[in-house]
């Protein structure tokens, strides 16, 4: 569990996110690595729509729309490989993220997740279900974070999940305390010996390279530190199931 100690206004991690690794992995979750994941969760989302949109307008070659087009995609290539680059330079440890909670309605953080993700779920032609139960209360997050939380979690979905194949994202009271928050997917699954480790930094299931990534160890951070629980359920052929259990937002007299 993170301890986070309050101060001022806010909340600074400072080293948490260094503390909060496998020791014998040696690997350390800083700053850098969480922008670069977002920065290249993003890149994706744009690469995505403007393939998308080249593949539905067919602009003629040597077109405005063709040039247009061609240099979005080359240039957002371009920055990609540079987050890459950036990412392999020596990092400084994380000094200063804040964590400000507040009452934050999370069917709209869902919709905007999904609203960023979708360029890249139609472009692998997935179908995508969301299934909110009607006047849920309000839960006490930061609204950045949590954003943050649900867009991994939905990437890797549309990640690991095939071409054609189906993902799900549900929310509902869990009882009288939190909110729970489901992403389904159709993935190959998990073997249940490996379901814990998949949220080791650079853990990747089937390799031991440590080439995998850090979305998950990301996530799973980022959730403790609200207070919640993160978990996922899976049969191997049958995909998986990524919840998270948040605190419901209480006004103090």
């Amino acid at each position: 569990m993170v301890v986070v100690r309050a101060c001022g206004d806010g909340t600074r991690l400072g080293h948490l996110l260094a503390n909060n690794v496998d020791d014998k992995n040696s690997a350390q979750v800083d700053f850098v690595a969480a922008m670069t994941h977002e920065l290249k969760t993003s890149l994706t989302a744009i690469i995505a729509s403007a393939e998308l949109i080249a593949d539905e307008l067919h602009p003629a070659e040597g077109s405005v729309q063709w040039k247009l087009l061609q240099a979005i995609i080359r240039n957002a290539h371009r920055l990609d490989e540079r987050v890459t680059f950036f990412a392999e330079m020596p990092r400084q440890p994380v000094q200063d993220f804040q964590f400000r909670p507040e009452p934050v309605d999370i069917g709209q953080v869902i919709r905007d997740v999904v609203t960023r993700i979708h360029p890249r779920i139609q472009a692998r032609k997935q179908n995508l279900e969301l299934e909110i139960a009607a006047a849920l209360p309000s839960v006490r997050a930061d609204k950045q974070h949590l954003g943050q939380i649900l867009l991994l979690l939905t990437a890797n979905a549309t990640k690991f999940s095939p071409e054609g194949g189906s993902i799900k994202i549900s929310a509902w009271q869990q009882d009288r305390q939190a909110l729970l928050v489901r992403i389904n997917d159709s993935c190959d699954g998990i073997p249940v010996e490996e379901q814990e480790l998949v949220f080791k930094p650079h853990y990747q299931i089937g390799r031991s390279d440590g080439e995998g990534g850090l979305g998950l160890t990301i996530a799973k951070f980022l959730v403790e530190l609200h207070g919640g629980q993160i978990w996922v359920e899976s049969q191997t052929g049958r995909g998986c199931s990524f919840s998270v259990s948040l605190p419901l937002f209480r006004r103090t007299t």
